[in-house]
């Protein structure tokens, strides 16, 4: 079968009852920032917090009845699990998604309340894979491959018929890639409502599978990263055989800029997104230049990030921001010390949040005690200028947990 616009568009009126057109905004906040017009896709405003519902949806109208009938089987570890379990209990069907161990307990959790039976089988992905194909032959399941299959990628690619449908004069597409099933829909819709749009993909530079596919690279898929939802070692023979006839090319991002785009989109735009999400706003943080003078389209994938995780990178922001930062300060140990330094964080308006005295210190001289004192203020100018202060009072400074 050969995917067309045409074939794009009945999946897309089949699948409105369940599935959201979600926002296309232009960002005046961000795009000012940056120098750069920029236009979301909110696919993390989906029920399920992804745009994983597409493709399941897309694939389960797909299936006959009997096939309805014998149940649905699907490996995944967090948004693939929870679209299709929301999908399947909307259609009445038996869904059964195989989870690698060590899968966090708030996916798990979601997955089930969506409707799912969980299991969890696997030390990583490739394993739980083994297990759903030992299933289907056990239990004459069918499967719901996330990314190797062309009713799931045509479900994928309504996202940017929607986009393009409400702005289409975008001149370049920033769209994530793990399987590579998003990216081969999206590509593939673009490029026939738009044959002048650039399409590029984006992958975490710990998982470039699409960039050793295409450049011919072996690069090693590995490691730890913020956009997990995208941490796929290889793409699929399907949705690649899509992508190289309408994907022009690819970049990879690190977790610091992944980092950088979550807390730019939770300040800015007032939104919730999970690593995966944010790769396509990384990339133009780690690369401006390259997109200056151009109206930028960014897929926002998803936004079921562990809260843990939000917390972490939305403090680390401030700190590196100078907005929030700890002082470790040296001084003698007598009295008067203390209210010195609370006198020039209030003359400058700084925010004292917490304050650590220490006498037994054992890398200081017996008579000096250390004071921990975590400041919030404007910004590093503002930080400056209390630290200026303060050392010029003979107290040292040394900024502690700076990024």
């Amino acid at each position: 079968m050969e995917l067309t616009l045409n074939d794009i568009i009945k999946v897309h009126k089949k699948i409105s009852d369940n599935v959201k057109w979600t926002e296309t905004s232009f960002s005046n906040s961000i795009s000012e920032k940056l120098g750069i017009d920029i236009y979301f896709k909110f696919e993390n405003r989906q029920f399920t917090g992804a745009f994983k519902v597409r493709g399941s949806y897309s694939k389960l109208l797909s299936l006959s009845e009997n096939e309805r009938k014998s149940g649905v089987v699907a490996m995944s570890a967090g948004n693939h699990a929870q679209g299709l379990a929301f999908i399947s209990k909307k259609m009445n069907i038996n869904s059964n998604i195989v989870m690698p161990e060590g899968t966090p307990f708030t996916k798990i959790r979601r997955t089930k309340n969506f409707g799912g039976n969980v299991i969890i089988k696997g030390e990583n992905l490739n394993a739980s894979y083994k297990h759903v194909q030992r299933l289907i032959k056990e239990k004459g399941f069918i499967e719901v491959h996330p990314y190797n299959d062309i009713n799931v990628i045509s479900g994928q690619g309504t996202i940017s018929y929607e986009m393009l449908s409400d702005f289409n004069e975008i001149d370049v597409l920033l769209i994530p890639v793990g399987g590579g099933g998003l990216i081969a829909g999206c590509a593939l819709a673009a490029k026939s409502m738009n044959k002048n749009i650039k399409v590029i993909g984006v992958e975490s530079e710990l998982y470039p599978s699409l960039t050793n596919k295409i450049f011919n690279k072996k690069i090693k898929c590995k490691g730890s990263t913020l956009a997990e939802g995208i941490a796929v070692s290889e793409i699929g023979d399907i949705p690649f055989s899509i992508i190289k006839k309408f994907v022009d090319d690819v970049v990879t991002v690190s977790d610091k800029s992944i980092e950088r785009a979550i807390a730019m989109l939770a300040e800015h735009e007032k939104t919730v997104v999970e690593g995966a999400g944010a790769v396509g706003l990384a990339a133009i943080l780690q690369n401006n230049e390259n997109f200056l003078g151009k109206k930028i389209g960014i897929v926002v994938c998803g936004g079921n990030i562990d809260s843990k995780v939000l917390s972490s990178i939305l403090m680390r922001d401030l700190v590196r921001s100078g907005q929030v930062t700890t002082l470790s300060i040296t001084m003698p140990d007598k009295p008067g010390q203390l209210q010195i330094i609370s006198k020039i964080c209030a003359n400058n308006g700084a925010n004292v949040l917490q304050v650590e005295h220490s006498r037994f210190a054992m890398d200081l001289s017996a008579s000096l005690a250390k004071l921990n004192i975590t400041v919030e203020t404007q910004n590093t100018d503002h930080l400056n200028k209390i630290i200026s202060e303060i050392e010029s009072n003979e107290l040292p400074v040394n900024i502690e947990g700076l990024i």
